[in-house]
């Protein structure tokens, strides 16, 4: 059985086992963990039933990351993304006035034309539109943007909203424990010792209880409330105007963001091929769009793959069998939560800024990057910065990209479908700066 279920998820090919596998989907998952607790309590306060939103998040989870790992074979997690709960519950209830029920109808509309543009392998041509340099653009974009909610959470840096506000301290205790956590990755890493990252969290979670930043014994009960919010939602908007800005910012916030994130997480790696693309692609791509459908008719906002996926692909989990135990851990959440109310959160900033770290590119590429290349990255890198957004990052590269093609009289080289996507994200740019 063991030995069937290897050959299934192609560990030989992959150079992997068991062992590393099971570290790998440990360490993700304790680094995305949070999202439980937290996604609850950001859309309650857009008057989403807490219990309702925490069903609905770890079911939808489970069953994305599940098929995930078994149907597209990838080490990919996905859940409700941060950026789009957090838009919803500012935005589209508390700034626009629609009640919860409306917001996740938009939600349910921005993933069926997810489905409708990878069902027709638009997303996929839009992937493998984006040129070489550009994907390292992205992958450095990404390892900033790990790097940043590393940072954020130990408050060295502020961001007020989705903008870059302030610069804080670095001589507190939350600052402490993400150097420790990274110093001990990259100690640990150096001896080769396996599960690195997971033994990193682990180490850094006992800094923090020793340094009286331990978990906020946040515990939820099992209820009939949990189903409260099932089939709630209202899919009428569709034919309200003020909706459909609503829906597309949805819609380009989790198909661009996850392009980003399946190109800079893979990159390098087994899980893509000699020319940097992803087999499979069409299932993955499939997963993430049907889950946002599904979430919004349990009562989530956007699923989206998670970027600390990076962190069981850091510690060598290359196959689905990753997901498959990130996705048991998720249906065992409630039963989890005193075991990982020992892990605070700031206890895994060490293994997301050494992910981020990670994903820069190596000397040998650098050296390969020309003027154009050079600049076009660290645009990307500051953009990121500033707004907190990859897909801001993303067409930033598009627009640099195309002017530097046009100015050595190669416009003939720019792809449709780039040319596409950098129409649609500026729409998306715009009406999310008018509509505020």
């Amino acid at each position: 059985m063991f030995k069937k279920i290897a050959k299934y998820f192609e560990f030989e090919k992959h150079k992997t086992n068991y062992r590393t596998e099971i570290i790998a989907g440990l360490s993700t998952f304790m680094a995305l963990a949070y999202i439980f607790v937290v996604n609850p309590s950001i859309l309650a306060e857009g008057g989403f039933n807490k219990s309702a939103v925490l069903f609905a998040t770890i079911a939808v989870s489970f069953l994305a990351t599940l098929i995930m790992g078994v149907w597209a074979k990838k080490p990919f997690a996905l859940a409700p993304g941060m950026e789009m709960n957090a838009y919803v519950t500012f935005f589209v209830i508390a700034g626009l006035g629609f009640a919860w029920p409306q917001a996740l109808g938009a939600v349910f509309w921005s993933g069926v034309i997810f489905i409708i543009l990878t069902l027709t392998n638009v997303r996929t041509k839009i992937i493998q539109a984006i040129p070489d340099k550009m994907k390292s653009g992205l992958a450095l974009s990404v390892g900033v943007f790990l790097m940043l909610i590393a940072l954020s959470l130990a408050n060295v840096i502020k961001y007020e909203g989705i903008t870059f506000s302030h610069f804080g301290s670095v001589a507190t205790p939350l600052f402490l424990v993400l150097v420790f956590g990274v110093v001990a990755v990259l100690i640990l890493r150096k001896l080769k010792v396996p599960g690195a990252v997971l033994i990193s969290i682990i180490l850094a979670s006992v800094l923090a209880h020793l340094l009286g930043l331990g978990g906020s014994g946040t515990s939820f009960a099992v209820s009939k409330e949990m189903l409260s919010a099932t089939f709630r939602l209202d899919l009428g908007v569709i034919i309200d105007p003020r909706m459909w800005s609503v829906i597309l910012i949805l819609f380009l916030v989790d198909f661009y963001g996850s392009v980003a994130k399946f190109i800079g997480l893979t990159r390098g790696t087994s899980i893509v091929d000699k020319n940097g693309n992803m087999p499979q692609m069409k299932e993955a791509l499939s997963v993430d769009g049907a889950a946002t459908i599904v979430g919004a008719g349990l009562g989530t906002t956007s699923l989206t793959t998670y970027v600390e996926s990076g962190v069981g692909i850091a510690e060598g989990g290359r196959t689905g069998f990753t997901a498959v135990v990130i996705a048991v851990l998720m249906l065992l959440f409630l039963a989890l939560t005193p075991l990982l109310n020992l892990v605070p959160l700031i206890a895994t900033t060490g293994a997301l800024f050494w992910v981020g770290l990670h994903l820069f590119p190596s000397k040998a590429e650098l050296k390969t990057y020309n003027k154009l290349d050079i600049f076009t990255v660290v645009v990307m890198i500051v953009i990121t910065v500033l707004t907190f957004a990859i897909d801001k990052a993303l067409l930033a590269g598009f627009i640099i990209y195309m002017i530097g093609l046009i100015v050595k009289k190669k416009g003939k080289d720019i792809n449709l479908f780039m040319v596409i996507s950098t129409i649609l994200l500026i729409i998306g740019f715009v009406l999310s700066i008018v509509i505020k």
